[in-house]
């Protein structure tokens, strides 16, 4: 009978589902990141979507660590799916699915190209053959802006006395290449430069400002993993080591869990954000045991240079700060800066894995070549300093029937200091599922290349309790959830005394058909600072409100229409400010066809910064897709992608803000941003190139 029903199903529904593009990719990346203000690292998690869209997981025979670690399903999915084999067996079909609380039709569709029921071992293939079957890819974007800004335009009117200034072209660009076989081997290079940056003289001889090498194989007989130049490393919950990014708090309530998986190739233009060296896991029975060592240059502000000998260029005596992201090489200052220290790293990592779980311990120790030195505020007293560390963590992931349990206690060497979080994913009926977790963090725990879950996007100073929900009603509507209490035991960055704060959020969504989808949603938080204006440092509390409405309407097989409202409201002690967003989207995607369109128009109502508003805008692949309205007036953009032929493709964006002016302003001195990037004028473009040629 299950067989009838699953096949049945399957014949009914195939023919939706049977041909998808990269789009899909889209949609997942807006459900994680469209809510969060944290810097998230898109190009990572949309070449892991791409690996699954292009490797589809195996439904029966992903254990419970691959089934968490997937980015496209949620922890409650990933749980119903392991019950369901236990109980049931085996899946016949991806369709089988709806038969689960946490899968209606909807959602099968938008997974089903990531998942299979099929899957392929790596035999005794040849170099030759591997390089034949392999996919090759290549990829380069490259973008400008309009007008220019004053970093360039101070360079045309440069001094002897006047040397901040961007030294390089206004483009900038990327160039990619990646060889993949199925989901057992990949490697590729990767290079970048920022606009400002020089390309082929000055800083940069050899052209890209930045240049990173892989080489990753994943589960060849007994090597679990092994990763040679560029690579990220992150366990358990992100306290200990976690050289990626996280997602904070959003829509998704199960974003609370870290489901790293250990070593993996790296494959962002994130520049000082990666470990460089080698890394090797092995299994061995229920046992998995890896090590690695990793030496490379940060970016670092310096305090002082040591004396030096002739023809030796020695490191600064102190840094006030190392760049563990980002890393703009366009002034003087910046290049300055660039690899200032050294940074030496070396690990081990040891996982039982059982039926139900896992428990894991993972240790490693880091040498700079400069004592790191933050210049002293009293909120950052308990910070580390020094040019050395070791922290140890232990984490567990278990899972009995509808519950898991998972956790990290870690110890860092910097006054003996303790991070640690709980949590638990409870199942507790077919149309309810609840999100618990307790954290901890220690105010002089170590922070850097860790990423734990909490209100701040530093693991320290805060102890706090997150309780998420999510129900099904009926068919069509559902409701989630969440509510977070946090303190901050210690001072805080713009708060001079321990505080305390709540955040809640809560989303209706109605799905009455495969063509329409709306939501209502609303989320408050509630944090004290110093109030502002005032000399004595009197803390208050601060609230933003943010509404939203969205809906989304597939007119035809191909065109979908997407439009939303979102206002938020400001206050702190008496005053009050209000912000306002509203666009529509038109995006022309048919199947079959070699050109797909997109587009927006937004106009924002904004009073104050506090007031900003993000959006997720269609992109290229991998760029950046926040977008962030902070201003009153007009923004618009339009995206095109054309398919040549069947291993090349050509993406064209433009894009186009407009400000309003004042209307008491008489002069024309208006200009956007500030600093080095700030521009001339109310209007701003972006022009921006990518293409990309397959080899299959």
């Amino acid at each position: 009978m299950r067989f009838r029903i699953a096949f049945l199903f399957t014949i009914i529904t195939s023919w939706l589902f049977a041909q998808t593009d990269n789009a899909i990719v889209n949609e997942y990346i807006e459900r994680y990141i469209e809510n969060t203000t944290d810097e998230v690292d898109i190009q990572q998690f949309a070449s892991e979507l791409l690996y699954f869209f292009e490797n589809p997981l195996d439904l029966n025979k992903a254990d419970a660590t691959q089934l968490f670690a997937v980015p496209f399903l949620t922890s409650f999915q990933a749980l119903k799916i392991i019950e369901h084999r236990k109980k049931f067996g085996n899946f016949i079909s991806p369709y089988e699915l709806q038969v689960l609380p946490s899968f209606d039709p909807y959602t099968i569709g938008t997974i089903r190209p990531f998942v299979t029921i099929t899957s392929n071992v790596l035999s005794q293939y040849s170099a030759k053959r591997l390089w034949k079957e392999g996919r090759h890819q290549f990829l380069s974007l490259a973008e400008i802006n309009t007008p220019k800004n004053k970093g360039f335009s101070t360079r045309d009117t440069i001094t002897t006395s006047d040397v901040n200034h961007y030294k390089g072209s206004r483009v900038y660009s990327n160039l990619r290449y990646r060889f993949d076989y199925k989901r057992f081997l990949s490697f590729g290079v990767n290079m970048e430069k920022d606009a400002g940056e020089q390309f082929f003289k000055g800083s940069n001889p050899n052209g890209y400002d930045y240049t990173s090498f892989y080489f990753a194989a994943r589960d060849v007989g007994r090597i679990k993993a092994l990763n040679l130049g560029d690579f990220q490393a992150n366990f358990g919950q992100g306290l200990t080591l976690s050289t990626g990014l996280a997602f904070g708090k959003s829509s998704i309530i199960t974003n609370s869990k870290r489901n790293f998986n250990g070593f993996g190739a790296y494959r962002s233009l994130r520049e000082n954000a990666y470990l460089c060296g080698g890394a090797v896991a092995l299994t061995l029975g229920k046992f998995e045991t890896g090590v690695f060592a990793s030496f490379k240059k940060v970016d670092g502000n310096e305090i002082s240079t040591s004396d030096t000998s002739e023809g030796v260029n020695n490191e600064p005596e102190f840094v006030t700060s190392i760049q563990e992201d980002g890393g703009f090489h366009r002034t003087a200052s910046e290049i300055e800066d660039k690899d200032a220290v050294s940074d030496f790293q070396t690990g081990i990592y040891a996982e039982y894995k059982g039926s139900r779980g896992r428990i894991g311990t993972i240790n490693y120790i880091r040498k700079l070549g400069s004592a790191l030195s933050p210049n002293e505020q009293p909120y950052n007293q308990f910070n580390f300093r020094g040019d050395q560390y070791y922290k140890n963590g232990l984490y567990y992931d278990y899972v009995f029937r509808n519950v898991n349990l998972y956790g990290e206690i870690s110890h860092s060497s910097h006054k003996n200091t303790i991070g640690q979080v709980h949590g638990a994913l409870l199942s507790l009926h077919k149309a309810l599922d609840v999100s618990l977790v307790y954290r901890d963090y220690d105010k002089a725990f170590i922070t850097l290349q860790s990423n734990g879950f909490g209100e701040n996007s530093n693991a320290a100073n805060e102890r706090g309790l997150y309780t998420g929900f999510q129900t099904r009603i009926n068919k069509q509507w559902s409701i989630l959830g969440y509510y977070d209490m946090f303190t901050l035991p210690w001072l805080g960055f713009q708060s001079d005394a321990p505080t305390s704060g709540n955040d809640f959020w809560i989303e209706a969504q109605y799905i009455p058909n495969k063509q329409f989808r709306a939501y209502y949603r609303f989320r408050t938080e509630t944090k004290q600072v110093d109030q502002s204006g005032n000399p004595i440092k009197n803390i208050t509390s601060q609230t933003l409100s943010r509404h939203r409405i969205q809906s989304d309407f597939t007119v035809s097989k191909g065109v979908q229409l997407r439009n939303r409202i979102e206002w938020s409201i400001y206050q702190q002690g008496s005053d009050e400010s209000f912000g306002s967003l509203i666009y529509q989207d038109i995006i022309y995607k048919p199947f079959g066809k070699n050109l797909q369109l997109s587009g927006r128009a937004a106009y924002s109502l904004i009073e104050q910064f506090e007031n900003r508003i993000y959006s997720f805008e269609q992109t290229p692949l991998y760029d950046y897709p926040l977008f962030t309205h902070s201003f009153t007036g007009l923004r618009f953009y339009a995206l095109a992608r054309y398919k040549a032929s069947s291993n090349l493709d050509i993406w064209f964006r433009y894009a186009h803000s407009r400000h309003d002016t004042p209307i008491t302003s008489l002069t024309n001195d208006y200009t956007i941003g500030s600093g080095l990037e700030e521009i001339a004028g109310n209007q701003k473009q972006t022009f921006t190139l990518q293409v990309r040629y397959l080899i299959k």
